[in-house]
C-alpha cells in the first residue's frame, strides 16, 4: 500500500465547479478561471432555439450521438444546445427524449448550473421513477452536494444509491467517492457515530468496513481488525462482501507508511499518457527508496483528469492530510498555478516535474520547478550563444504566444548585457507554414543595419585616414605622398600621380577591407550568412519539421539556437546538413552506454516489461530528488521545504536538479545538445546557471 491509487476521475475531482460555497483559495482559483475563460455560467445566454423536426428516427440518433461525443469532448455548452434541440421534439415520436433530458442534467451540473441541474433532476425524478437512469441522476446530484462542499448530504445521497443500484460501475463510482469522504472529510468518531445512529443493516456494515480501513490508515491495526471481525458471519449482500474481502486483503499487509507525498497527475484526459508515465516512473523510484529504507514514505495518487479546477480539488484534498508533506505534480503550467495558490495558503512544498512558466515560482515561496522554466531556457542559450559560439549579431522567429515571447525575450536581453547586438525578433501565429515574411524582415532590417554601419564607418574614415597618411611612415617619404582631398585621394609617386576614391583609398590604406563594402542584396533568396551570426528559433513540437524546409530553401547556415522541441533524432538524422550549425538546450539527456543508465533500464523492464523513456525519467528523478532528502518518518513540510532550498545538485539518470541557481527554486542545470556523428551529444552543460564545456566553468 505504498501507493494509494485515489482514482479521483470517478469521484471528488470529476466535478467541474465555477460557483458554489468553496474555500477561501478554491473560490479564488474558481473566480479567476471564470474571468479568464469567459464561461456563460453566471449569467447564462439564451439564444432562441429553432425546433429541428428529424424527418426519421435514425437521423435523431445521429444528433443524439454527436451531443455525446461533444459531452465526451468537454464540450458541455455545444452539447447542451444538441440535447436541448432533441428535447424540442414531440416527446411521442422521439425515442431519446427520456435520454436527452439525463444528459441535460449531466451537461447542466458540468457547466455548473446548479440550480438548472436541481430542478431538472427533480422534474425527472418525479415524472420516470422507474427510468433506468434513476440511479445515476442522483449520483450527479450526490457530485453536486460534493463539490457545494455538503459533506453530509453528498455522504447520505451516495449511500442511499450504493445499496439501490445493482450497476457495477456505479456501484465503484459511488464507493470511490465513500472511500474519499470518509478518508478526508469525517473522523473515525463521526464515522462511528454514524454508524451507530443507523438501523439500515447495509449501512452498518458499509460504515463498519469505512472505520477499519481508517483506523488502519492511522496505524490502529488492532482496532482495524476488531471492526473487521466484528462483520463475520453476517454478510448477505454480495457488494459488502466484495468489500469485506478486500478490506481483510489490505489489513495483511504492512501497516501505512506514517507520511505521504501527494501525487497529483492527468491519468486520464487530454495528457493521460504523459502522466500515466511519469506515475510509472515516481512508482518505481518510491519502490526502489522503499527497499533500502522501509516504510517510512508512501504515495497518495489522484487524477486531475487534466483539469486545472480538478487539480486545484486534489491539491487541497491532500493539502489538509497533515501527514501529507509534498505535492507532487502537476503537468501544466495552468494546472500548477492553481496548485500553487493552495500549497501557498497551506505552507506545503511542491515539486512540478514538467510545468516551464516562468512566473510560477513567483505564486508561492513553496513551489519548485524541475523543469527550465522559460526564462532559464532563454537566458542559457543567450549566454552559450554569446559566450561560447561567438555570435555578435542575431535574429529571432519565434511562436507569438507566452512560450515563444518568454524565451525569445530572455535570449535577446542576455544577449544585449553580453554586448551582442539583436537586429530583429520576428514572430508568427499558429503553424509556421511560410516564414517568408519574417525571414524577408529580418534581412531588410539586417541590410540596412550593415549598411548604416558602413554609413558610420564611413563617416569616421576621413579624420582616421586623414591621421593616418600624417603620421604613418608608409605614407609620408621622399618618393610617395598620400594626400586626401575634398572628393578624392592622391598619391604621389616621383614622376606619377594616382587620383584615388575614398574608397580605394580606404582599402589602399587598409582603414577598411573589401568585405566591409559587401552588402547583401535584399531581391535574393538566399540568407546571406553576413546578415546576422545566429538565429533563436524557440520552436514547439509541432513547429520544427516545417521550419526545416525553409531553413533550406532559405539557404540559412548561420549558427541555429532551439529549445528542446529540436531534441528529435530523425528529424536531425534526416537534415543534417542544414542542422550541423544548431544548438538547442534540453533539461534532460540519457546516456544510453552509462553503466547508471544500463543498471536502470534494467531493473524497469523486469518491472513494467517496457522501455523507459523520457517522461518516466522524469518521474523517476523528480521522486529521487525529493526522496533523497528524506531520512526517516518524523520530518515534516517545513523540514522538506527547507532541505529543498539547499539541496546539492541532485545527479539523476536523465537530468541534474538544483535550485541553487539564478533562480529561485527553479532548476537551474541543463544540457546545451547538438547532432555530431549521427548522435546527440551534449556540447556544454549547465549547472547552478554557469555553462560549462568540457571542465571549463565559462566566465
Amino acid at each position: 500500500m505504498g501507493i494509494i491509487l485515489r482514482d479521483l476521475s470517478k469521484t471528488i475531482l470529476k466535478r467541474v465547479c465555477y460557483f458554489s460555497k468553496q474555500s477561501v483559495i478554491t473560490r479564488l482559483i474558481i473566480g479567476l478561471l471564470i474571468g479568464l475563460a469567459g464561461l456563460n455560467v453566471l449569467f447564462p445566454q439564451t439564444k432562441p432555439r429553432s425546433v429541428v423536426l428529424l424527418p426519421s428516427e435514425e437521423e435523431t440518433r445521429t444528433l443524439f450521438q454527436n451531443g455525446v461525443n461533444l459531452y465526451n469532448a468537454e464540450k458541455y455548452w455545444e452539447a447542451e444546445q444538441i440535447f436541448q434541440q432533441i428535447q424540442n421534439l414531440t416527446r411521442s415520436e422521439n425515442r431519446f427524449y427520456t435520454a436527452s433530458q439525463f444528459m441535460l442534467i449531466k451537461t447542466a451540473y458540468r457547466l455548473g448550473n446548479w440550480e438548472k441541474c436541481q430542478i431538472l433532476a427533480n422534474s425527472f425524478l418525479t415524472e420516470n421513477p422507474t427510468s433506468r437512469y434513476i440511479y445515476e441522476i442522483q449520483f450527479t446530484l450526490a457530485e453536486m452536494l460534493l463539490a457545494q462542499e455538503q459533506y453530509s448530504e453528498a455522504f447520505r445521497l451516495y449511500l442511499k444509491i450504493l445499496q439501490s443500484t445493482e450497476n457495477s460501475n456505479l456501484q465503484q463510482k459511488v464507493n470511490d467517492a465513500l472511500t474519499l469522504l470518509s478518508s478526508y472529510y469525517f473522523s473515525a468518531e463521526e464515522l462511528r457515530r454514524w454508524r451507530d445512529g443507523s438501523d439500515n443493516i447495509f449501512v452498518r456494515q458499509y460504515l463498519t468496513l469505512r472505520l477499519a480501513e481508517r483506523y488502519y490508515s492511522e496505524g490502529d491495526v488492532k482496532q482495524a481488525g476488531r471492526e473487521l471481525h466484528s462483520l463475520d458471519g453476517s454478510l448477505n449482500n454480495n457488494f459488502i462482501k466484495k468489500c469485506y474481502l478486500a478490506v481483510e486483503n489490505d489489513l495483511k499487509k504492512a501497516p501505512l507508511p506514517p507520511k505521504f507525498i501527494g501525487v497529483v497527475l492527468p491519468l486520464s484526459g487530454t495528457n493521460a499518457s504523459i502522466g500515466q508515465k511519469i506515475l510509472t516512473g515516481l512508482k518505481f523510484a518510491l519502490s526502489q527508496y522503499r527497499q533500502k529504507n522501509g516504510n517510512i514514505i508512501g504515495a497518495i495518487v489522484i487524477d486531475n483528469r487534466s483539469e486545472v479546477i480538478q487539480t486545484a480539488r486534489a491539491a487541497e484534498v491532500l493539502a489538509k492530510n497533515p501527514r501529507v508533506i509534498a505535492l507532487f505534480g502537476p503537468v501544466t503550467s495552468e494546472a500548477a498555478t492553481a496548485m500553487a495558490l493552495i500549497a501557498n495558503s497551506y505552507h506545503i512544498p511542491m515539486i512540478t516535474p514538467t510545468a516551464s512558466g516562468s512566473q510560477l515560482s513567483s505564486l508561492s515561496p513553496y513551489v519548485y520547478q524541475t523543469n527550465l522554466d522559460y526564462e532559464n531556457i532563454g537566458r542559457f542559450l543567450g549566454q552559450y550563444g554569446v559566450k561560447v559560439s561567438g555570435v555578435k549579431t542575431v535574429a529571432a522567429i519565434a511562436p507569438a504566444d507566452e512560450f515563444g515571447k518568454e524565451i525569445t525575450d530572455a535570449f535577446c536581453r542576455t544577449v544585449d548585457e553580453l554586448g551582442g547586438r539583436v537586429i530583429s525578433q520576428q514572430w508568427y501565429l499558429g503553424e509556421p507554414v511560410d516564414l517568408k515574411y519574417q525571414i524577408n524582415a529580418i534581412r531588410n532590417i539586417a541590410t540596412d543595419y550593415l549598411q548604416s554601419e558602413l554609413n558610420q564607418k564611413l563617416g569616421n574614415a576621413r579624420q582616421q585616414l586623414q591621421r593616418l597618411v600624417q603620421n604613418d611612415p608608409r605614407f609620408i617619404s621622399d618618393t610617395l605622398r598620400f594626400i586626401v582631398g575634398e572628393n578624392n585621394c592622391y598619391l604621389f609617386k616621383r614622376d606619377t600621380t594616382i587620383r584615388l576614391s575614398f574608397k580605394d583609398a580606404l582599402l589602399y590604406t587598409g582603414l577598411l577591407k573589401p568585405a566591409d563594402f559587401e552588402i547583401p542584396k535584399r531581391d535574393t533568396v538566399i540568407f546571406s550568412p553576413k546578415l546576422v551570426d545566429g538565429f533563436l528559433l524557440p520552436s514547439r513540437a509541432n513547429d520544427v519539421n516545417l521550419i526545416v524546409p525553409q531553413l533550406n530553401y532559405y539557404d540559412i547556415k548561420v549558427s541555429l539556437f532551439g529549445s528542446g522541441n529540436w531534441n528529435d533524432l530523425q528529424l536531425l538524422k534526416s537534415n543534417r546538413e542544414i542542422l550541423k550549425n544548431l544548438r538547442f538546450i534540453s533539461d534532460y539527456y540519457i546516456d544510453v552506454e552509462s553503466k547508471s543508465y544500463k543498471t536502470f533500464q534494467n531493473g524497469f523492464v523486469n518491472t513494467f516489461h517496457t522501455e523507459p523513456g523520457r517522461f518516466e525519467l522524469y518521474g523517476y528523478d523528480t521522486m529521487g530528488a525529493i526522496l533523497n532528502l528524506i531520512d526517516d518518518s518524523k520530518i515534516t513540510r517545513q523540514q522538506l521545504h527547507q532541505s529543498l532550498q539547499t539541496m546539492p545538485i541532485y545527479r539523476g539518470i536523465a537530468r541534474n536538479i538544483s535550485f541553487q541557481g539564478n533562480r529561485p527554486r527553479v532548476n537551474s542545470c541543463a544540457f546545451i545538445l547538438s547532432f555530431e556523428r549521427d548522435k546527440i551529444r551534449p556540447v556544454a552543460t549547465i549547472e547552478n546557471g554557469k555553462i560549462i564545456v568540457g571542465n571549463k566553468v565559462t566566465p
